[in-house]
């Protein structure tokens, strides 16, 4: 049997140019008069409003959903901050943080009907199974007293507020900040009721960099477990089993409080604009996220930096795995996203805060657009000295995963590299070795694939040290995500070279790749942890060809067989997991637990 080795085509996060600057983008802004950034939001389906917490003004903004027009607002006690309907969706309750009031609004008439006095200056509303109402502060004297209060709205109840003890207790908060324009991450304490009311996830940040995460049970009245975690955002968005929930962009396992994975740029399969880290910014973190109501999506926008007074930019939709938070795609925004995300229970519209209002997103209608996806993500080049086994050209062609008409272009990132054939065949010229640029390719929507070649460049056999491997950014003005990068290698060799090279993709990013790789005898298979892709691929020895991959958690390193012989566990660097894949079953079948 001849050798093989296993090639890993490495797409370069590429800092610039900045993301392919579109025409096209996804969803619409609406923007009451001066533009308002609002610290909370509710969705009313029944009445078919959006109730939007407009803190500055002591009030509550109504949003029509079905006209699509702002309506009457309701006056509020000082300071609005979070909001949360009642079970019956008769009440819409409101903490106020000046006056330290439980505003209630009655629904029937649009006005508070009662107001409930607070020891403490509130924040965070949730309601649970049972109807009570748990309320979340930060508090000032650094105790447990009053950081979690409870209140029961029903008529007899004999202790109508209680006080609900928590471990580990909070520190001395700072003064409430200033709201900057995003004024829902400004405050330090929300709450998040799971859809079936049993669980209350909730944080509490008495520090910019410390926060408590805790999971409140209703029928108990008590907190089950926290966990003190830094840099987290008080964000949060639960899957609609309550297995899991996002905390900013941190994802969390609700029974262990195990972080199951970060949202990572080593996940996606583009780049980010110019200027910006590595990775989403953890220190000031905005934006939000919202799981799809089947539970097979979580649609999320977080920010990757800049640092410091400069906006961070919001305006990627990130369509995530709800499991390890790998970025399937990512859809351009017309505007900022400021905070909380909404979803209605068809999974048809999502309502987000945005910097100048509310943003709708439709969703259900992402297919209805253009979205470019290169059918492959790596182009291996192949070429020897002899001209034997010479494969200097190859070819990358693009789907339409919505619908319509797309062009698509590509920009080399590096000059000296792969060349692009362009029309009759003949090399595009790179005057100067500046970045070669390549005809578009078109499609219309009548089932036609557009289609780029590329070319082996011989300067890679005379001097192989000069040329190398070669980013190719994509662009389309109509389509509405970011196609990302094709990655083409060159590989020059003597022609009595032994071994076979097979590509395999990865994402964008060249900080997360295959990562370690192991031989099953028995089966006749190799397992290669391809951690940019959250997955195991495998290979084939018999038929020389990839299978289908394992998914695992995210961002997989090192791998172990276990003794029974049919157990394969991965140790998941993006979060504190290891996956246990059954081999017989090839698939992800449990996760080992072990302290947070």
């Amino acid at each position: 049997m001849r050798n093989v080795r296993i090639f890993a085509s490495l797409l370069v996060l590429s800092l610039t140019p900045a993301l392919p600057l579109s025409a096209a983008t996804f969803g619409t802004v609406f923007s009451p008069p001066g533009g308002i950034s609002y610290s909370d939001l509710v969705l009313d389906e029944g009445r078919g409003v959006l109730y939007l917490v407009n803190s500055n003004s002591n009030r509550i903004d109504t949003f029509n959903t079905r006209t699509r027009t702002y309506g009457t607002s309701i006056q509020t006690d000082l300071q609005p901050v979070s909001a949360a309907l009642s079970r019956d969706r008769r009440f819409l309750y409101v903490t106020t943080y000046t006056t330290s009031l439980l505003d209630i609004i009655d629904l029937t008439v649009n006005q508070v009907s009662a107001r409930i006095s607070l020891p403490t200056n509130p924040e965070g509303i949730a309601i649970g199974a049972d109807g009570r109402v748990l309320i979340s502060a930060v508090n000032v004297n650094g105790g447990t007293v009053n950081t979690l209060m409870i209140y029961d709205p029903a008529a007899g109840a004999s202790n109508p507020l209680s006080n609900v003890p928590v471990v580990p207790p909070a520190a001395t908060p700072p003064v409430v900040p200033t709201p900057s324009g995003r004024i829902f991450v400004s405050y330090r304490s929300r709450l998040t009721a799971t859809p079936d009311g049993r669980f209350i996830v909730g944080v509490n940040g008495p520090t910019a960099t410390t926060k408590t995460v805790f999971v409140y049970e209703t029928a108990s009245g008590t907190v089950l477990r926290s966990r003190t975690v830094t840099n987290l955002s008080t964000t949060i968005a639960v899957s609609p089993d309550g297995a899991k929930f996002m905390a900013g962009s941190t994802l969390f396992d609700t029974q262990t409080l195990q972080v199951l994975a970060q949202e990572n740029t080593a996940n996606a399969p583009f780049t980010f604009p110019a200027g910006a880290a590595s990775n989403f910014n953890a220190q000031q973190n905005q934006g939000g996220s919202v799981f799809s109501p089947d539970g097979a999506v979580l649609y999320a926008a977080f920010n990757i930096a800049p640092v410091g007074s400069t906006r961070a930019n919001i305006t990627q939709l990130l369509l995530n795995d709800p499991d390890n938070l790998l970025i399937n795609l990512g859809i351009t925004m017309p505007e900022n996203l400021a905070g909380k995300m909404v979803i209605d229970a068809a999974g048809a519209n999502i309502f987000a805060l945005s910097d100048s209002g509310v943003m709708l997103l439709p969703v259900s209608t992402i297919t209805n657009l253009p979205i470019a996806i290169p059918q492959s993500r790596s182009v291996l080049l192949t070429n020897d000295t002899c001209q034997v086994l010479k494969l200097t050209t190859a070819t990358a062609g693009f789907d339409n995963g919505g619908r319509g008409r797309f062009t698509v272009t590509l920009t080399a990132q590096a000059s000296g590299g792969a060349v692009i054939i362009g029309p009759g065949g003949q090399p595009i010229p790179a005057p100067g070795g500046a970045a070669i640029p390549p005809p578009a390719a078109q499609v219309v929507n009548t089932g036609a694939t557009p289609v780029v070649t590329f070319r082996y460049n011989t300067a890679a056999a005379t001097n192989p040290g000069t040329v190398g491997p070669t980013d190719f950014l994509i662009t389309s003005p109509e389509a509405i995500n970011n196609p990302g990068v094709i990655h083409v290698y060159q590989n020059n060799r003597d022609s009595i070279s032994q071994g076979n090279i097979v590509p395999v993709s990865i994402n964008a990013s060249t900080a997360e790749g295959l990562a370690d790789i192991l031989l099953d005898s028995s089966r006749q298979r190799i397992y290669i942890t391809n951690s940019g892709l959250n997955r195991v691929e495998i290979f084939d020895l018999k038929t020389k060809k990839f299978q289908a991959p394992v998914k695992v958690g995210q961002l997989p390193h090192g791998m172990a067989f276990g003794q029974d012989g049919n157990t394969l566990y991965v140790a998941n660097t993006g979060g504190e997991s290891i996956s246990i894949v059954d081999l017989t079953k090839l698939a992800q079948t449990g996760r080992v637990a072990f302290p947070a």
